[in-house]
């Protein structure tokens, strides 16, 4: 008897252990031609759709039931393909209960549809948080979906809340925090902007004036992408999508011809120590831009970080003309609007 409540109480403990992914949304993304230039077909031959399951901070899930080839991931985010007319796919996880992801919507092939999953937190510590939400900054360059952008300032949410973040790292943090927020809020208008434009489309036809508004809104922001964030090529591939659409639409043959987008300069820099000594590891360093030549941490803005070799990628925000890395006293670094690289020595 003392065995059999052993059992049972090791199976109530792993119970409520356990804790529940929940599907928080799922979504047709239009734009997204994932499906279609990296195909995959099913067992009759017949082109699948592609389900990319947005999950924060969580590797190692395995997907089951109408499931066709290997799962792909990528942080943040599991690639799944699925035959059209599926209906639901099974997920597993050692640290989370068994569950399902029911489709709302209609599963056609050559579609490309977003699923977004809640996820409890299963780090614990700073260290594990930080780490997450910095392994986000580290691979933006690679992602123009709003999914990946918000899982980034919700890691790095979490890493603030948490009662070991250090007060005195609270600010620089925040300032990667932000950063991730503001580009995901314009990938979010820009994504919300392709969905009017294809409902626009579908109930007032392509050359309605209707298409044109949301289409040139769509454009607008894609071109503040571009110059923004220069560093992400999707955004030029995504500006050169829309533009081309815009300028087949009648109305816009006189007014849209070939627009010229000022993109921000970047940088490619290296940093040394003239003392060994005194070196400290490279990624610990962030990189920040100044509107004058004195350092002030208050004027200061988080543009990037510094890499383990001591190397850095930036791009000069607006009306700023210095930068300088992290310990350095001496007066900010000036940038030359001709300047493509630049050596930091501290």
């Amino acid at each position: 008897m003392r065995g059999f409540i052993t059992i049972i109480s090791l199976f109530i403990c792993v119970f409520l252990d356990a804790q529940d992914i929940k599907v928080k949304s799922m979504e047709l993304l239009p734009s997204d031609l994932t499906a279609r230039t990296n195909p995959r077909m099913d067992g009759n031959d017949e082109p699948c759709a592609l389900i990319k399951v947005v999950i924060p901070s969580v590797e190692g899930m395995q997907f089951e039931g109408w499931v066709i080839g290997t799962v792909q991931y990528k942080p943040g985010e599991y690639q799944v393909y699925v035959p059209a007319g599926a209906k639901k796919i099974q997920f597993r996880h050692p640290d989370f209960t068994p569950g399902e992801i029911r489709f709302t919507l209609p599963i056609e092939g050559k579609c490309t549809y977003r699923v977004t999953l809640d996820v409890p937190t299963i780090a614990t510590s700073y260290e594990e948080l930080i780490g997450i939400a910095r392994e986000y900054s580290l691979n933006y360059r690679d992602h123009t979906e709003s999914s990946y952008y918000l899982a980034a300032v919700t890691a790095y949410d979490q890493a603030i809340g948490h009662n070991d973040c250090p007060q005195t790292e609270r600010d620089g943090i925040y300032e990667e925090r932000n950063r991730m927020a503001a580009i995901r809020k314009l990938t979010y208008f820009r994504e919300k902007a392709d969905t009017l434009v294809h409902k626009a489309e579908a109930e007032h036809g392509f050359t309605s004036e209707d298409t044109y508004k949301v289409l040139s809104g769509e454009y607008n922001i894609a071109n503040k992408l571009v110059s923004q964030y220069p560093e992400i090529e999707g955004f030029k591939v995504i500006q050169q999508q829309v533009h081309d659409r815009l300028v087949q639409h009648p109305m816009a043959q006189e007014t849209v011809t070939t627009t010229v987008t000022k993109q921000r300069q970047q940088i490619t820099g290296r940093v040394t120590f003239k003392n060994e000594y005194a070196a400290v590891p490279f990624n610990t360093l962030s990189v920040y831009a100044l509107p004058t030549s004195k350092i002030n941490p208050r004027q200061s803005e988080l543009i990037g970080k510094v890499k383990a070799d001591g190397t850095f990628q930036i791009v000069v925000p607006d009306d700023m003309k210095y930068i300088y890395v992290d310990g350095e006293k001496k007066d900010a670094h000036y940038i030359t609007p001709d300047m493509e690289t630049i050596n930091i020595v501290l």
